[in-house]
């Protein structure tokens, strides 16, 4: 008996031709991927260089505008002459410093005392104090003291041409001597930008502190 076998000789060439071919796919799936996700990135990269672009455009544009608008204002201004400048320098000379003024009162008064009114009209500054009264003082020294004190002192004094008393009056409240007096200081030039602000907004208010006044002195 005798027994026949078959070999299929081209069997392994047509594995390797497979192989061959999956693996050419493979790469050109792999280099289409590849191209693909490129050309995304390079989308995305253009948009993006779009939009930086464009924002830089809108700040140039605002740039120019400013620039000609400087220059709008440049032609169209005016110059400042000497006269003014030297009024201006006049004004800032002339002007008079209420605030450190006020500041050096509070600085100058003795703790008895306390200013309860403030008025400035005509050139004149009207102030009145209240103080309490020892036993042992008088009331004339006591004011004297002050107006000695306030004409002794750069800050205040400088602006002013006089001071003077202008009244005084007396009382008793439990046993304790109250005396309240005006003060009136003449300023030594005509009407000055900053004193007729301190006339609007120093009028002062009535501050009647006789209980801080009284308190003090005991």
């Amino acid at each position: 008996m005798i027994t026949q076998f078959t070999i299929n000789l081209n069997k392994g060439e047509d594995v390797a031709e497979r192989e061959v071919r999956w693996r050419k796919r493979r790469e050109a799936i792999t280099m289409t991927v590849l191209i693909l996700f490129l050309v995304v990135i390079s989308y995305l990269n253009y948009q993006q260089y779009q939009a930086v672009q464009q924002v830089l455009h809108t700040k140039q544009a605002i740039v120019n505008d400013i620039d000609r608008q400087l220059d709008s204002l440049v032609k169209t201004g005016k110059n400042i002459s000497k006269e003014d400048v030297l009024a201006l320098a006049k004004l800032e000379k002339e002007r008079v410093l209420w605030t450190k003024k006020f500041l050096s009162i509070g600085e100058i008064l003795p703790p008895e005392m306390a200013i309860t009114y403030v008025e400035f009209k005509n050139n004149q500054l009207l102030m009145r104090f209240i103080t309490t009264i020892k036993k042992d003082e008088k009331e004339f020294d006591k004011v004297k003291d002050l107006i000695d004190k306030l004409r002794a002192s750069p800050l205040f004094f400088h602006d002013f041409l006089s001071m003077q008393l202008k009244e005084q009056h007396q009382t008793n409240v439990e046993e304790q001597t109250i005396l309240s007096f005006s003060v009136l200081s003449m300023i030594d030039r005509g009407a000055v930008g900053g004193a007729r602000g301190a006339s609007d907004g120093g009028r002062a208010a009535k501050a009647s502190s006789l209980a801080r006044a009284v308190g003090g002195g005991q």
